[in-house]
């Protein structure tokens, strides 16, 4: 859920977009329960940026760890940033009905930069999907990234595999 309108103003456009993340419980026996809301601070888009957003989240454990994968689409090409996140030092915003204002008592999300991808010197499309993927050989987990073509010739599908140390 995002809690914030687009930015109207210059002075908005310098601000992270605030991002609504809810956390659940899922279980076969029980119903689902949510554990958490938690305020998710977007990082600020680079000028020129067209498209800026959190597109994937995916689940490390069941103690509030999280990656993240972030993009951007703007005049200079496409970017991507993949944090680690940890929930649990960050405000429970369910009882907040909006994270619009002032916002200087709600502890955020801690986000913890892995990887700019940008920083790679590859093409970047449209990356859309991270997920955890098989061991590889040596042990090591791998992490996986995908993009997706929107079915436009000028773009691809885009597989980027890592190993994690």
């Amino acid at each position: 859920l995002q809690d914030i309108l687009p930015a109207a103003s210059e002075e908005e456009l310098q601000q992270p977009t605030r991002i609504r993340m809810m956390q659940y419980l899922i279980g076969e026996a029980t119903p689902t329960l949510l554990v958490s809301e938690n305020l998710y601070l977007l990082d600020i888009a680079p000028s020129g940026t067209i498209v800026n957003g959190l597109t994937e989240l995916i689940t490390l454990d069941n103690a509030g760890h999280f990656l993240s994968l972030e993009r951007t689409y703007g005049l200079a090409g496409s970017g991507a940033k993949i944090y680690q996140l940890a929930t649990g030092s960050a405000t429970d915003t369910s009882g907040i009905a909006t994270l619009k204002g002032d916002i200087s008592r709600i502890h955020p999300i801690q986000k913890k930069l892995l990887l700019d991808l940008s920083e790679l010197g590859i093409y970047l499309d449209n990356l859309e999907g991270i997920e955890l993927g098989p061991r590889l050989s040596d042990g090591s987990q791998s992490l996986l990234l995908v993009s997706d073509d929107n079915f436009r010739e000028e773009q691809v599908t885009q597989f980027i595999l890592f190993r994690v140390e």
